[in-house]
């Protein structure tokens, strides 16, 4: 992070000065956290969901912050202050100067929709490092670099056990891991980028080369009012693309769409008004990368891509329909930065397993998978590829979290309902909610549990003590999480930890 004058931010942020803000001081570092305020700091304070930022003001002052940067010029008292329209949006402007705009300097995809965005980050990741673009990975599974110079320039993040990882971090950590990486020879940044990360100016300096949209289903419609205005703030996403690639002179990347969601097909046609490069995937004729075929299996299943009148195989560790969805999506992308449809059909095959996307945990005699479904459909989806390959049972754990949109709960005791021979609802997250009340709204669906147990652990080791040979155990709703949200308190949790601890112990043999 760089050092600048009060006076280059003031300017930047178009902000009216009060309380005698001395325009020659030096900012070193900034921040939107309170607690993170140190001697030298610039303290952005905005309304968030939860707090309004404003209330700590003076809690930063006394931390040894410079200036605070707010909306409410109330909040100031006495100290000097920076006043801005839209401090979310300042914040993001700030951090992307101080750390010397990275994202100017690399190829940046950002991957956006309700299902798939982790997985599609995580093969392209691993697909650009195999192409020969050392890449950087922001997003659920948190924030890492390959590259053999990274140790010069530090780490570019850590994730510590029990951590609660964003699935799109906020500007400071965005910024910063884009700095790090780019001094350590990066070539490319993989984005997840969620409604939230859109909507809360997360990425707007963010410069973008490409967006891919995967689908859009019911989610976070206790943050968003409707599916509409869900869906718009996705397309926002599309037209700061546009801008982004016009800035930077840009003819590689555009728009990466999936023509088998109606919400993709709309987009579709906002992406040709803003003449973007459109590289559509899907299963329809017309899709520039078409799913021709796909042969699941376990461990490695088949896909066939079509591309210019030519078939491409590629061979992957996961099954699924949605998932040949994805591998299509990560295809089309690096197909719009200039890679032949050889040398891709290559680089994406023989990936490692997602974590915590149908990630095996099992032994031969029972099969136990990880996975991060956590709404209807994705539990649906997930449930229906995973029965064809059952020879005896199929058992399904999950919960739902609380201060989520409740329908969410009916939705997943449905899909449950539809696929599963056995039924385990447990918690997950309940956070302040009563977890007996979450369990009731499960209820409402219909479905049969063959056992009710809050304590997560136990309703796991339950299962695997109950699991007979060729069952099927699907330990759903967590994925690659490793905390359980109880009240206020936050615990380290995993279920992938748990299927381990019952193997050592002798329940699941």
């Amino acid at each position: 992070m760089k050092q600048v004058s009060m006076e280059q931010i003031a300017k930047l942020l178009r902000a009216e000065t009060v309380n005698h803000c001395d325009l020659d001081a030096s900012i070193e570092h900034v921040t939107c956290d309170s607690r993170a305020v140190r001697p030298g700091s610039l303290f952005f304070a905005y309304l968030g969901p939860e707090l309004d930022g404003h209330k700590y003001v003076e809690d930063a002052f006394k931390k040894g912050a410079v200036v605070a940067v707010v909306t409410n010029k109330s909040a100031c008292g006495s100290h000097p202050c920076l006043i801005v329209d839209d401090s979310r949006q300042a914040f993001s402007q700030a951090c992307a100067e101080m750390y010397g705009h990275p994202s100017h300097k690399m190829k940046v995809i950002g991957i956006t929709g309700t299902n798939g965005k982790t997985t599609i980050h995580w093969m392209l990741y691993h697909a650009l490092n195999r192409l020969g673009w050392p890449a950087l990975r922001i997003g659920s599974l948190g924030i890492a670099a390959e590259t053999a110079n990274l140790e010069r320039s530090g780490k570019v993040a850590t994730l510590k056990a029990g951590e609660i990882v964003m699935t799109t971090p906020g500007p400071e950590e965005i910024h910063k891991s884009m700095a790090l990486a780019l001094d350590a020879g990066v070539k490319a940044c993989v984005l997840e980028t969620s409604s939230h990360g859109i909507h809360q100016k997360r990425v707007g300096d963010v410069r973008f080369n490409a967006a891919v949209f995967t689908n859009l289903t019911p989610d976070h419609l206790n943050y968003h009012p409707d599916m509409e205005t869900y869906f718009q703030v996705k397309t926002e996403l599309f037209h700061q693309v546009a801008r982004d690639r016009q800035a930077k002179n840009e003819a590689l990347g555009g728009a990466i769409i999936n023509q088998d969601c109606d919400y993709g097909r709309r987009l579709t046609s906002i992406a040709q008004a803003l003449h973007l490069p459109i590289f559509s995937f899907g299963h329809k004729s017309h899709s520039k990368i078409q799913i021709l075929d796909f042969e699941q299996g376990l461990p490695t299943s088949k896909l066939t891509l079509r591309v210019n009148q030519k078939n491409y195989v590629i061979h992957m560790p996961l099954i699924g329909d949605y998932n040949a969805s994805n591998m299509a999506a990560a295809f089309a992308t690096l197909l719009s930065f200039g890679f032949s449809p050889e040398e891709l059909s290559v680089a994406l095959s023989h990936q490692p397993v997602v974590p915590g996307r149908l990630e095996p945990v099992g032994t031969e005699r029972v099969a136990v998978f990880v996975d991060y479904a956590h709404t209807g459909i994705g539990l649906d989806f997930l449930l229906g590829a995973v029965k064809a390959f059952v020879e005896g049972k199929l058992w399904v754990v999950f919960g739902c979290g609380g201060g989520k949109d409740p329908r969410k709960r009916i939705e997943m005791g449905d899909a449950a309902r539809k696929h599963a021979d056995h039924i385990v609802l447990t918690d997950d997250n309940p956070k302040n909610e009563d977890p007996e009340e979450i369990i009731k709204d499960i209820l409402k669906s219909g479905c049969q549990p063959t056992l009710i147990v809050h304590d997560r652990a136990a309703a796991i080791r339950d299962t695997l003590a109950r699991a007979e040979e060729g069952d099927v155990v699907i330990l759903a709703g967590k994925g690659h999480e490793d905390y359980q949200i109880i009240g206020n308190h936050t615990s380290y949790f995993s279920d992938r930890d748990e299927v381990h601890k019952a193997i050592k112990e002798g329940i699941l043999i």
